[in-house]
C-alpha cells in the first residue's frame, strides 16, 4: 500500500488556502493598499527592461538514444542561461539570450552501444507572449509561451578509449574489455571501466565518410513555461524550451551512417528546462498600493475549505491526500485509489492486479522481467552517471591530476605506425636527439620539438629533411595531432631556396630498458617522463629513455635507471640514422659488442614487483557498513584519483600468495575482489607482474 506523507497534505492545505485567497482578490471583491502580484504596463512604464541568469538541464533528441527513449528530460547535462529582456506591449516581451551547456546521450543495448557529448553555444531572439488579453491582470502565476530564432555551434566527442588508450569492446554479458569478444584471444580479455571522458573528436574520426561537416546550425525554439513575481523587482521563472536544430550531426550520426550506427531521417533537437531569476530594472515613479479586503465571515471562509469535494469521491478537499481522483474509481478513507496488490498502481491503472509481493513492475503495473530490468538499468546508469559501487570493473591508468589550460604547440611528425615498423626506421628515429611518442588508441605518433610558432618548425623540418627522414609540421593541443598545412603553406613558400640546413650528425646515446613481446603498462614507467616505445617489425616493443651526445651523462643515466629497477637496462647509440657501437660512441669496451636487439625478460628487479589484491573501487562517499567491513580487514591501503577510490590488500612476494588471500578476502563478503601487480609502487595489471618475474 502506498505510504501517506503528512508534509504533503499540509502543503495540500495551504495550497488550497492560497487559492481561496486568490479568488477573494479577484476584481468582484473591495480593494484598499496591498500591492497587486503584476501591475498593467500603462503609457508611463512601458520599457522596463529586464536583466536574468537561470541554469536547467538539456536533454537531446536525436539518433543515439533514439529520441532520448527510457531516459528522464531532467538527467542529463547542465546549461546556465544569461538574458536581456524589455516588454514591447503589455502581453509580449522580447528577449534576447545566451545558452551554453553539454548536450549528450550514453546508449547502451544488446546491439549497440554509443556515445557522445556535444559542448553548445545558443545566442537568440525570441518572443514571449503572457495571455494578458486572456487572464486576469492582478494575477500571482502568469503563464506564457515563446518562440524565435538562433544561432547554434557546437563541438561533439564521443568517448572510445579509457584513460589508458585501451579502446572500448562492449560484450554481450554487459560487460566492457580490452578485446572484442569474437577475437580469437577474447580468453584474454579484461574488464575496463568507462572513464567519461570524451576524448574523440566525431567529426575528426569521420566514421561514416561526412568529412569536416559545418558545425554550426540555426534552430527555432518553441517553449512554455510560468512567471511569478517573488518582489522587490525581481522574478522567478520556470520552463521548458524545445530547440528544433536545423542538422542531423549533433551527435554524429544520421540516416546515412555506416551498418549499426545508421540513424533515422529527421534533424536533431534539444530540450532545455531550466529554472531564472530574473530584476526588473525600476522606474522613477512608483506603482500606487492597493489593499484587498474580503466581505466573508470566518464561517464562511471555513465552508468553503473545509466542506469542498471537488472530485466527488467522498472524501473531503481538506482530508484529500489524492485530489482530482477519476469518477467513478474506488478510494480509500484518504481519498486515494486502492491498490489491491500493494505493487504501487492503482488498480484502475494496473493490468497486473495480483503482482508477487515485492515485485518490481512498469507503470502499468505488470512484473519486469530480468532482461528489461538489465537493459533499462544500464540505461539509466550511463545517462545519470550517478555515483556507484564498482566492482571488477576496471582501468589501470594513472592517477589523473586537474588539466591545465590547452596551448597550442608546434611539433615535426616523423613517424606513425599502427602495427611494427622497420629496424631501419627505428635506427633514424633513434637518431633524433629530442623524439618522443604521442600514443592515440592503436596508433603511434612521434613527433620532435616544441614550438611557439610555425617557422621555427619549418625550419627543423627542413633540418630533418636533409637527414633524409620525412617529415611533416603539426599542432599539438592536448595530445593531439592536428594538421596545419593550410597555415604553414605561407611560411613555407618564403623559406624556398634556403636550403635544407646543417645536417645533424651528431652521436645520440639512449638507454634502453628492455624489450618485451607483449606491451606493458604504462604504470610500470610512469616516473620516466622522456620515455620512447617502439613496436618494431619483429613484434617486440622496445623502451628507451634518455638522449646524450656524450658517454659519461648517458652511463649515469643508466645507474639511476638501474637503481630505479630496471636490471636490463643497457646503453645503445646512433649516428647519421644507424645504430653503431659504443666504441664508436667513444666508450671504452673490453670485447665485443652485439648491436641486434634481444628481448630482456625480467628488466625490472624481483623486488620492485608484488602482487596485491583489490577489494573494492568507489566513486562518492564509502556506505558506512562498508567501510565497517574494509576496516576489518586490517592491511588496507585507498589510492584516490580524481574519480574514484580504490582500496587494495596485502603486498606479495609469490602470485600464489596474493591467490590465497584473494580467497580470505572473498570470505569476508567482498566477492568482486581480485588480483593486480605493483610495480615501484604503480598499479599494473597482473598479467604485467607476472610477464616482469618470468
Amino acid at each position: 500500500m502506498r505510504q501517506r506523507n503528512p508534509l504533503l497534505s499540509s502543503a495540500k492545505r495551504l495550497a488550497q488556502a492560497l487559492l481561496v485567497g486568490a479568488v477573494l482578490s479577484s476584481p468582484g471583491f473591495a480593494q484598499t493598499d496591498s500591492t497587486a502580484a503584476r501591475p498593467p504596463v500603462d503609457s508611463q512604464s512601458a520599457f522596463r527592461p529586464t536583466i536574468g541568469l537561470g541554469a536547467g538541464m538539456f536533454a537531446f533528441y536525436g539518433d543515439v538514444g533514439s529520441d532520448h527513449s527510457g531516459y528522464s528530460p531532467l538527467v542529463s547535462r547542465f546549461g546556465y542561461e544569461l538574458r536581456a529582456s524589455a516588454p514591447i506591449t503589455s502581453w509580449l516581451e522580447a528577449d534576447l539570450y545566451a545558452l551554453h551547456g553539454r548536450v549528450g546521450v550514453n546508449e547502451r543495448d544488446f546491439k549497440r552501444n554509443m556515445n557522445f557529448e556535444s559542448r553548445i553555444t545558443i545566442g537568440g531572439l525570441q518572443l514571449r507572449y503572457n495571455f494578458l488579453p486572456l487572464v486576469r491582470k492582478e494575477r500571482v502565476v502568469e503563464p506564457y509561451v515563446n518562440f524565435g530564432f538562433e544561432s547554434v555551434e557546437f563541438l561533439t566527442k564521443t568517448d572510445l578509449y579509457d584513460g589508458q588508450g585501451r579502446r572500448y569492446h562492449y560484450w554481450s554479458d554487459g560487460t566492457i574489455r580490452d578485446i572484442a569478444e569474437g577475437a580469437p584471444n577474447a580468453a584474454q580479455a579484461v574488464e575496463i571501466q568507462r572513464d567519461y571522458s570524451y576524448e574523440t573528436d566525431v567529426r575528426e574520426l569521420n566514421a561514416d565518410g561526412f568529412g569536416k561537416y559545418k558545425e554550426q546550425t540555426f534552430a527555432i525554439p518553441v517553449g512554455v513555461g510560468a512567471r511569478m513575481n517573488v518582489g522587490h523587482g525581481f522574478d522567478l521563472r520556470v520552463g521548458a524550451t524545445m530547440h528544433f536544430t536545423l542538422t542531423d550531426n549533433i551527435d554524429g550520426i544520421t540516416n546515412k551512417s555506416i551498418g549499426d550506427r545508421q540513424g533515422k531521417a529527421g534533424n536533431d533537437r534539444f530540450l532545455y528546462s531550466s529554472v531564472s531569476i530574473g530584476y526588473t530594472i525600476p522606474m522613477a515613479r512608483k506603482p500606487k498600493k492597493t489593499r484587498f479586503s474580503t466581505p466573508l465571515s470566518s464561517e464562511e471562509l471555513d465552508a468553503i475549505v473545509l466542506n469542498e469535494d471537488e472530485d466527488g469521491d467522498g472524501v473531503r478537499d481538506f482530508n484529500d491526500d489524492c485530489p482530482g481522483t477519476p469518477t467513478g474509481v474506488k478510494v480509500d478513507a484518504k481519498g486515494c485509489p486502492l491498490d489491491g496488490d500493494g505493487d504501487g498502481i492503482p488498480d484502475d491503472r494496473d493490468d497486473e492486479l495480483n503482482s508477487a509481493a515485492g515485485a518490481l513492475v512498469d507503470s502499468r503495473g505488470v512484473t519486469l522481467r530480468d532482461d528489461r530490468i538489465l537493459k533499462s538499468w544500464l540505461a539509466w546508469k550511463d545517462s545519470a552517471n550517478v555515483n556507484i559501487v564498482a566492482s571488477r570493473v576496471e582501468s589501470f591508468g594513472p592517477m589523473r591530476p586537474a588539466k591545465a589550460p590547452t596551448k597550442r604547440v608546434y611539433v615535426v611528425k616523423v613517424g606513425t605506425h599502427t602495427e611494427g615498423i622497420s629496424e631501419e626506421m627505428i635506427q633514424k628515429i633513434l637518431s633524433i636527439p629530442d623524439v618522443r611518442t604521442i600514443e592515440k588508441g592503436d596508433t603511434t605518433y612521434y613527433v620532435v620539438g616544441n614550438y611557439d610558432a610555425i617557422p621555427e618548425a619549418l625550419r627543423r623540418e627542413l633540418e630533418l629533411k636533409g637527414m633524409g627522414i620525412e617529415s611533416v609540421v603539426m599542432a599539438e593541443e592536448d595530445g593531439r595531432l592536428i594538421d596545419v598545412s593550410k597555415e604553414s603553406a605561407a611560411e613555407r613558400a618564403k623559406m624556398v631556396g634556403m636550403g635544407a640546413g646543417d645536417e645533424n650528425r651528431d652521436v645520440i646515446i639512449r638507454v634502453q630498458l628492455g624489450a618485451f613481446r607483449n606491451k606493458l603498462s604504462k604504470n610500470i614507467f610512469s616516473k620516466i617522463k622522456d620515455l620512447v616505445v617502439i613496436q618494431g617489425d619483429d613484434g617486440l616493443t622496445h623502451y628507451y629513455t634518455g638522449s646524450f651526445s656524450a658517454v659519461n651523462p648517458a652511463a649515469n643515466h643508466r645507474v639511476q635507471m638501474l637503481i630505479n629497477g630496471f636490471e636490463g637496462a643497457f646503453l645503445v647509440a646512433f649516428r647519421e640514422g644507424k645504430r653503431i657501437s659504443m666504441k664508436e660512441a667513444g666508450a671504452r669496451v673490453t670485447g665485443s659488442e652485439d648491436l641486434r636487439t634481444r628481448p630482456t625478460p625480467g628488466s625490472v628487479a624481483r623486488d620492485k614487483v608484488r602482487y596485491r589484491v583489490q577489494v573494492a573501487t568507489f566513486a562518492g562517499n564509502v556506505p558506512m557498513d562498508m567501510m565497517d567491513k574494509l576496516l576489518g580487514l586490517g592491511d588496507l591501503e585507498p589510492l584516490t584519483s580524481e574519480q574514484t577510490t580504490r582500496y587494495f590488500y596485502g603486498s606479495f612476494v609469490e602470485r600464489r600468495e596474493a591467490e590465497d588471500a584473494l580467497q580470505a578476502v572473498r570470505a569476508k563478503g567482498f566477492s568482486d575482489a581480485f588480483i593486480v601487480g605493483s610495480v615501484n609502487g604503480s598499479i599494473v595489471p597482473a598479467e604485467d607482474a607476472d610477464t616482469l618475474v618470468r
